[in-house]
C-alpha cells in the first residue's frame, strides 16, 4: 500500500479509478430524476452524478475529484462525457498522471445478466501526446451486498 496513494487516505477516487477501489460501486439508475449515480460505498462513502437530461458542461467549473458528467444512451450503451477534475486523485495505485484538462468518455455496456463492460477513453493534452483507451469488464455478484466500510484516516 502506497501511504501517498490518495484512496488510501480515503480521498474520492476519479475517473477509471472508481471502479478499481476495494468494496465496489453500485451503479442506481433514476430515470424520473434523469440521472445516473455511482456510490462508492467503501472508504470516502462519496457519489458521482451523471446528468441524463441533456445539458451542456457548465462554463466555470470548479475542480473537483469527479468532474462534471453528462451522459446519453446509444442503443444498450451509457455514454459517459466528464471534464472539471482537479488533480487530487490518482488513475490507479501507481499514480498515473492526469491534470486539469482531463477530458473523459466512458462507455457502460451489458454484455449479460453479470457483466459490464467498461471503455474509458482518457483525453488529456496536459499529461499524454494523444487520447488512449482502456477495456476491462465489471461483475455483478447476485444477492452480494456491499460491506460498509469506515475510512480510518482522512489526511489532507
Amino acid at each position: 500500500m502506497n501511504e501517498f496513494e490518495p484512496h488510501t487516505r480515503c480521498k474520492p477516487s476519479g475517473g477509471p479509478r472508481q471502479f478499481l477501489t476495494p468494496y465496489g460501486v453500485e451503479i442506481i439508475d433514476l430515470p424520473e430524476l434523469k440521472r445516473v449515480m455511482i456510490m462508492d460505498i467503501g472508504g470516502p462513502h462519496t457519489f458521482r452524478t451523471i446528468y441524463m437530461d441533456g445539458r451542456a458542461h457548465p462554463k466555470d467549473l470548479q475542480p473537483s475529484f469527479y468532474g462534471h458528467s453528462t451522459g446519453t444512451w446509444d442503443k444498450d450503451t451509457l455514454v459517459v462525457d466528464t471534464v472539471g477534475f482537479n488533480e487530487k486523485f490518482w488513475f490507479d495505485n501507481g499514480g498515473l498522471p492526469h491534470t486539469d484538462k482531463l477530458h473523459l468518455l466512458e462507455k457502460f455496456t451489458r454484455t449479460d445478466l453479470n457483466t459490464l463492460k467498461y471503455e474509458v477513453t482518457i483525453d488529456d493534452p496536459g499529461a499524454y501526446t494523444k487520447p488512449w483507451t482502456a477495456t476491462w469488464t465489471l461483475q455483478w455478484v447476485p444477492g452480494e451486498e456491499l460491506p460498509y466500510y469506515l475510512c480510518p484516516d482522512n489526511r489532507p
